[in-house]
């Protein structure tokens, strides 16, 4: 049986998925359809759910996730641009 770990919380009115398992781990904040995960490849981040694979800086969930949550306290909404600039 594989192990996996599934979260799901609100933040400024957006939906925060964590999903981690044997293979990797995801964090997709919906609806602006941004994912951040390690399936596949290293790090990477997704603009939209099937987009283009942008290479990260980060390897941890942990790491990831709190700088989305502190992107977001700060901004209040996600602001992709510096989103990118700070992940990459």
């Amino acid at each position: 049986m594989k192990h996996t770990t599934r979260k799901q919380f609100q933040k400024h009115g957006k939906d925060i998925y964590y999903h981690e398992s044997q293979r990797g781990w995801a964090i997709v904040i919906m609806p602006d359809k941004i994912r951040v995960d390690t399936y596949d490849k290293e790090p990477h981040l997704h603009f939209g759910l099937k987009g283009i694979h942008i290479p990260i800086k980060f390897n941890e969930l942990e790491i990831v996730g709190l700088i989305i949550i502190l992107h977001l306290n700060k901004y209040g909404k996600i602001n992709k641009k510096r989103l990118k600039e700070i992940l990459i």
